[in-house]
């Protein structure tokens, strides 16, 4: 019994010396393996691992002797960037400039054209406005005009181009593009100039027509100088509100230095200009409408400009054309065979035309002498019946 227990544990023994052994290998290469990756990974530069934009960098060109790692710096860096279809995305683009833009030209159309521009109130014996201050009003009313037309043209051309560019958009196959702006720029870049160039100088005009008609009414409000100065600045700060706006969309542009227009609202209008010209002088299609939109829109401008600064306040309502103006013997020359006969047709109807407004004229002239008869008939007998009233008292 004892030399079976013997053998037993000599038997145990070798096995743990066994597995003691075998551990203690295993472990050291484990440890053998580990002080090797620890070795390979602190003697590669960190910037194999770094994102490709820090690839270019001066520390990177440091390393790039080693051919293995230009190898897998050269894996990232080639990266091919993914593409998309960004056409719905730079239609929805378009279609966010055309619904706003007809809003405006609506409200510009009622404002402008279907109501009248505000007057100022006939003289009174509390209020009587100098002749001066009449003429000026009449001339911001002729500005008013001339405004609200190139306003309202401004906004129809953005809601014309919009909605072509949205079909164009839809009916074409485009490549696909890296981000919405990479499209637009590369096919649709004179429609999307243009319709933010049109866009702001609608909204512009329509400005100066609110303060326009606000100057009006606040003078026949008779408002304090500074409550009319009030609405001019608060108009001049929104004004310039909108145009800072503006700088900072187009000094954003597509999110980089080179995905912009410029840093101004004119780096916009001069990019729009020089494309809208560049598409018009084009050999193998040439534009000659554009062409001619372009000098026509120059040449109403330099007409207005030289109106607002040439005309003085009074120089349009003082002068008086006497082929415009109805002549005193305009029934005697009409009953004068002789002298109708020297007359043209067109001069003819003009006198007739004189005689009927005299007509009229002296119409309303007898009703109003008729109307204050009456007037004064009635005071009279208001007055007799209390008088008798107070004597019969």
């Amino acid at each position: 019994m004892t030399t079976t227990t013997q053998k037993m544990k000599t038997k145990l023994r070798r096995r743990s010396e066994v597995c003691g052994s075998s551990c203690s290998c295993t472990v050291k290469s484990f440890s053998v393996a580990a002080f090797i990756l620890i070795f390979a990974f602190s003697s590669m530069p960190s910037d194999a691992f770094a994102p490709p934009s820090l690839l270019q960098s001066p520390r990177w060109q440091h390393h790039a002797s080693d051919n293995s790692k230009l190898h897998l710096v050269t894996n990232i860096a080639t990266e091919t960037p993914l593409l998309t279809d960004y056409a719905p995305a730079a239609a929805s683009l378009f279609n966010n400039m055309k619904l706003p833009a007809a809003v405006v030209t609506a409200g510009m159309i009622s404002l402008g054209f279907a109501t009248r521009f505000p007057e100022l109130p006939r003289d009174t014996l509390d209020k009587v406005y100098p002749q001066s201050l009449r003429a000026q009003c009449a001339k911001l009313e002729r500005l008013h005009i001339v405004l609200g037309l190139l306003s309202v043209t401004s906004e129809l051309i953005v809601v014309l181009w919009a909605a072509v560019a949205v079909n164009q958009l839809t009916e074409r196959a485009y490549d696909p593009a890296l981000s919405v702006w990479d499209l637009i720029h590369r096919d649709c870049d004179l429609a999307w100039s243009a319709v933010n160039s049109h866009y702001i100088l609608g909204i512009i005009g329509f400005t100066g027509m609110l303060w326009l008609r606000a100057y009006v009414m606040l003078l026949g409000a008779s408002a304090s100088k500074s409550l009319m100065n009030a609405a001019s600045t608060g108009t001049a700060a929104a004004t310039c509100l909108m145009v800072s706006i503006v700088n900072r969309g187009v000094e954003s542009g597509g999110g980089t230095s080179v995905d912009r227009y410029g840093d101004t609202i004119l780096d916009l209008f001069s990019h729009y200009a020089a494309l809208l010209l560049k598409v018009a002088t084009d050999e193998a299609s040439p534009g000659p409408l554009q062409l001619s939109a372009m000098v026509l829109e120059t040449a109403s401008l330099c007409f207005m400009f030289h109106v607002l600064i040439t005309e003085s306040d009074a120089s349009f309502e003082d002068q008086v054309n006497e082929e415009d103006s109805c002549p005193i013997d305009a029934y005697d020359v009409l009953t004068d065979e002789n002298e109708l006969s020297k007359l043209t047709k067109r001069e003819v109807e003009k006198l007739k035309t004189c005689v009927d407004l005299g007509e009229e004229e002296e119409k309303r002239q007898r009703l109003r002498e008729w109307v204050l008869d009456e007037d004064e008939e009635r005071e009279e007998e208001d007055s007799g019946d209390y008088a008798s009233v107070n004597v019969s008292a």
